[in-house]
């Protein structure tokens, strides 16, 4: 049947919604443009409005200083962090079914300073005994290294053994494509947390198996006859990579353990839809820079033309994004106006602090004519604590001109303001030749 015929065959009301459900398409992209131009007021340096070529660079911008100038403004309401939900559980149904080649990028984080080791002291017949160490350490988007090392000098020297005995690239890369390419053979949306599951399942698997390869070759090109006890030491080296394989895969999915620690991690957070109404602070504000990140996506799929803004799919996805990103386009816009009314007000709190009470340094009496020129005046800090703006200005009384620097704070609220940390300098006359 025509796509026409349906439509014919439709209920009014079921065309209504679908249209409805379409203006938040319309609503998203609208609000992007929105959250870009108060990017562009927030970051006039990362590019000339007459070189933009795209959105990156203030996206990257905002997104550094996002955790220490923007969270406070961003509550994470109950309605917000459904929306914030909805978005990475329909964002993830969609890519997982339609894109698989953008999972990793968009909803796992690769951790390319991971290094990991287990260490173990041992001893065996003969009077061998030392200490073994197994470590792993990322090196790149595609490999991680691994190194088995004996300290046991009568050991190395009767095997003819380096300290490293075994060392290893593993491609991890190899791993990820070989889900990705199994999704695309056999769309189907994946459940949370199942790639990492697969990955570590994997890749420990592939280390393991390298590891006793290798172990068992050494071991097997040893003769019989007056080598069994320097057998019996590569069957306990190979016992001990067995627990220290097992132990790093079992650090890997626990969820317990934050992803600095992990390679491969689930972003903004593990375990992130069951954490529903239970995330600390540090889990927002991830879950805030996963969800700009996505949203850029998002802004690409459209301006690509890769979507149809009729699929109820990604009208789940554009609706929610669109819920959360009006959230951040409101604090953006709020702070925008409250940094250009601390400016706008610091002068005026400073001078008035001045005149109540001048400082000896500038002798003015009640009726002296004091003329102020402001140099320059900046936001120096805004959080959860306060703000602070800092001025430089010349102040001239009595033929007498004067450098002054002070800081205005404003506690946390933004209720109560002191002019702090005054400097002033006497400006000599310049004589002229």
């Amino acid at each position: 049947m025509s796509e026409d015929k349906q439509s014919e065959n439709q209920h009014p009301y079921e065309n209504w919604k679908a249209v409805t459900e379409a203006d938040f398409v319309t609503l998203f992209i609208k609000t992007w443009f929105a959250f870009v131009s108060t990017l562009r007021e927030l970051y006039p340096q990362a590019r000339p409005y007459y070189e933009a070529t795209g959105d990156s660079p203030f996206v990257q911008a905002y997104k550094t200083e996002f955790a220490d100038k923007f969270y406070f403004l961003c509550p994470l309401t109950n309605g917000v962090e459904q929306s914030l939900h909805s978005t990475y559980k329909a964002g993830l149904k969609i890519i997982s079914e339609k894109y698989p080649r953008f999972l990793v990028d968009d909803f796992y984080h690769i951790n390319l300073s991971y290094a990991d080791k287990i260490e173990e002291s041992f001893s065996s017949v003969g009077g061998y005994s030392g200490k073994l160490s197994l470590s792993i350490k990322c090196v790149s988007k595609e490999y991680v290294k691994i190194v088995l090392h004996c300290s046991d000098n009568k050991f190395l020297t009767k095997a003819g053994e380096d300290t490293v005995l075994v060392v290893k690239d593993i491609q991890y890369k190899d791993i990820l494509d070989s889900f990705i390419e199994e999704l695309e053979r056999n769309p189907r949306t994946i459940d949370e947390g199942e790639l990492i599951k697969f990955f570590y399942e994997a890749l420990f698997q592939v280390i393991s198996d390298e590891l006793m390869e290798t172990l068992i070759e050494k071991q097997a090109s040893l003769p019989d006859k007056g080598f069994l006890q320097v057998k019996q030491v590569y069957a306990v080296i190979q016992s001990f990579c067995h627990r220290a394989v097992d132990s790093m895969r079992n650090s890997c999915l626990d969820s317990a353990i934050g992803a600095e620690h992990k390679l491969l991690s689930q972003a903004p957070i593990a375990d992130f839809l069951q954490s529903f109404g239970g995330m600390t602070s540090l889990d927002e504000q991830n879950a805030y820079l996963w969800f700009i990140g996505f949203v850029y996506r998002l802004r690409n799929a459209l301006f690509h033309e890769i979507i149809n803004p009729l699929d109820p799919s990604w009208q789940l996805v554009f609706k929610n994004a669109y819920l959360v990103l009006k959230q951040v386009v409101d604090a953006n816009i709020s702070r925008l106006k409250t940094v250009s009314l601390l400016l706008n007000l610091a002068p005026l709190v400073y001078r008035d602090d001045f005149e109540k009470a001048p400082p000896p340094e500038i002798l003015i009496k009640e009726n002296d004519e004091t003329k102020f020129i402001y140099d320059n005046v900046s936001l120096t800090n805004f959080n959860p604590d306060g703000a602070k703006v800092h001025i430089v200005s010349t102040i001239i009384c009595k033929g007498e001109t004067f450098r002054v620097q002070c800081n205005v704070k404003w506690d946390a609220g933004l209720k109560q303001h002191k002019v702090k940390n005054v400097q002033i300098c006497k400006i000599e006359d310049l004589v002229t030749v």
